[in-house]
């Protein structure tokens, strides 16, 4: 449950809140520190003749589409999109899309900064929106790094389905 500050939960000095206005360059800054890994990856996958060829907005560079999904999300769900703050410090990020009228959630970016790595703010953070989508929508599926279920890592090369559930009838 979310309280009317915004707050989704806690960890120790750990907070889990929906996202303002004023956190969305930090969100920026954190998605391209997380991504860049990812991105290389996929060029390497394709080839960079291939790459250029098929990319979605060609007249952006992939760190303008990647927060173009987040801001334009935010515009329109600003509920949508969470932050990890610790004081007065953002430092992780979660979006997600609901369809309740199709009973379907979908978390789509994520990052935790690396300072803040390996001590399972990934898992926090999927857990409290896999919580939210079971009280909005009747199935989940989300897209987590192949190698680190349930944990947004930087260094992460591909991505699986990890998790599909459908609510009881």
């Amino acid at each position: 449950m979310i309280g009317s500050d915004g707050i989704v939960a806690t960890r120790g000095s750990v907070v889990l809140r929906q996202a303002r206005d004023e956190d969305l360059p930090r969100v920026d800054e954190i998605t391209i520190i997380c991504y860049a890994a990812i991105q290389a990856s996929f060029v390497a996958m394709l080839g960079e003749e291939c790459y250029e060829r098929v990319r979605h907005n060609p007249e952006l560079n992939w760190e303008e589409r990647k927060i173009r999904q987040n801001r334009r999300l935010f515009a329109e769900h600003p509920d949508r999109v969470w932050v990890l703050e610790e004081h007065a410090q953002v430092f992780g990020f979660v979006t997600f899309y609901l369809f309740p009228e199709q009973g379907y959630g979908h978390i789509d970016n994520n990052g935790v900064h690396p300072d803040h790595a390996g001590i399972g703010w990934g898992k926090f953070m999927y857990q409290h929106v896999l919580q939210h989508f079971r009280t909005r929508a009747c199935a989940m599926r989300m897209w987590t790094p192949a190698s680190t279920p349930l944990i947004s890592r930087p260094d992460v090369r591909t991505r699986q389905s990890a998790s599909i559930a459908r609510c009881p009838s």
